[in-house]
């Protein structure tokens, strides 16, 4: 079933966020703790949502997309963790 419901829980449109993603935009908003946002680049489930994610946590730097589909960190795994690594040591 975890499958069948998943699509149902990708919000198209920001505004008809299931609750917990609201909430999660407002703490984000206001946050100041390091936030790193990391897309594939490739993705389509994701593709086109980065910008969104830069306006909604303001403090947000981007790393360079890595490729590696919806399940990046699967398949680039190496990659990803170069990037995250870098990013704790900043």
């Amino acid at each position: 079933m975890g499958p069948r419901a998943m699509p149902s829980q990708v919000p198209m449109i920001p505004d008809q966020s299931l609750d917990a993603q609201k909430k999660a935009r407002e703490f984000f908003k206001t946050s100041d703790k390091p936030f790193l946002s990391i897309f594939a680049g490739d993705d389509p489930v994701t593709n086109g949502i980065e910008k969104d994610v830069l306006r909604m946590a303001p403090n947000a730097i981007s790393a360079p997309q890595i490729g590696g589909g919806h399940f990046f960190q699967w398949t680039r795994p190496k990659q990803l963790s170069k990037v995250l690594v870098d990013f704790i040591k900043e």
